[in-house]
């Protein structure tokens, strides 16, 4: 009998859970893509390594030219051939969390 009180609850807490876990990388990437959000992430954490800093003109040039090419399409493609089996919005999210 408790149980059947707790489902709901606990659905809704993997409902938004899962929400979470997609949601949270494109509104941080600024796409409505998964894919996009972890492509953008890449950018900017290669411009920061490729510069040293998370600012500065060199950075931020080659920031804003991988932003303005990334359309999710290589992270997709990436992760399609690492992870065969899982749909690649799954895997996209997975790597986007790991990489934090």
């Amino acid at each position: 009998m408790i149980i059947m009180r707790a489902a709901p609850a606990i659905i809704g807490v993997i409902i938004i859970a899962v929400a979470i876990f997609f949601i949270v990388p494109m509104a941080a990437g600024g796409s409505t893509n998964v894919c996009q959000a972890l492509e953008k992430h890449d950018v900017s954490q290669t411009a920061a390594n490729v510069t040293g800093t998370n600012s500065g003109p060199v950075h931020d040039v080659i920031n804003s030219v991988g932003q303005a090419a990334a359309t999710g399409n290589i992270a997709a493609q990436k992760e399609a051939n690492e992870h065969p089996n899982t749909p690649s919005a799954v895997s996209c999210a997975a790597s986007y969390w790991q990489s934090l």
